[in-house]
């Protein structure tokens, strides 16, 4: 299968959750790039956005594609930062096993 010919023209970063301690001792979570994950060539392209109703106030759901080359440290739990915003991953294509390249679904929430 040949990898997809869309150009890889914008910069994200794969987050990996990270546990710390802060200076009074009490552990904390952050989000942080992983090794290599950072500032990486992607294509980007939206694939929906909906509006949905939560608590009494309206939300919106953009969900998002991004392709990057082929890596072997990528999972759901991670989050791709692009443009200073945040998008989950809820799936992961590696295009039939083949270690060319990765189709990452993602979403964020406004």
């Amino acid at each position: 299968m040949a990898p997809s010919q869309q150009k890889r023209d914008k910069k994200i970063s794969i987050l990996g959750k990270i546990q710390k301690v802060d200076p009074e001792g009490i552990p904390v979570e952050s989000w942080e790039p992983i090794t290599g994950g950072e500032n990486i060539w992607a294509y980007y392209r939206q694939a929906s956005a909906k509006e949905f109703y939560e608590a009494a106030a309206t939300n919106y759901r953009v969900d998002a594609i991004f392709h990057v080359n082929w890596r072997d440290d990528v999972d759901s739990s991670m989050m791709i930062r692009f443009r200073g915003e945040d998008y989950n991953i809820s799936r992961i294509d590696d295009f039939e096993g083949y270690k060319r390249e990765l189709k990452i679904h993602a979403y964020k929430l406004n």
